[in-house]
């Protein structure tokens, strides 16, 4: 099965750690993910880099990062926040979907289309 990246939503950086982690997560926008495999990859790909951040700026409020299906299990939500007062502040949202279908042309089926309706 093969998966996309169809919303990324980013929040204006409050510090030098979470620019990093924006900065290193825009480069997923839009992108096709093969096979679960790839998928299981990218997301434990963004936990370690969010982790390696976290420990590189040990005085900054630690990120957390979570993945979990959401929407009936067809959309898959990675995001990273950091509980400020009980609340949490939002770094990114990545939404991932299954990909329903391929669509290409293929100019065999207009040839045939043609001569059927000739006939």
């Amino acid at each position: 099965m093969i998966f996309f990246v169809y919303h990324l939503q980013t929040y204006s950086p409050k510090n030098r750690a979470w620019k990093k982690v924006i900065d290193y997560v825009e480069k997923y926008k839009y992108v096709l993910i093969k096979d679960e495999l790839s998928l299981d990859a990218l997301k434990h790909e963004l936990c370690d880099v969010v982790n390696r951040i976290n420990a590189e700026h040990p005085k900054m409020k630690r990120m957390q990062y979570t993945a979990e299906p959401i929407d009936n299990g067809r959309i898959t939500r990675i995001e990273a926040h950091v509980i400020s007062a009980g609340c949490p502040d939002t770094v990114f949202i990545l939404d991932i979907c299954k990909v329903r279908s391929i669509y290409q042309f293929n100019e065999q089926a207009n040839v045939l289309e043609k001569e059927g309706g000739e006939q």
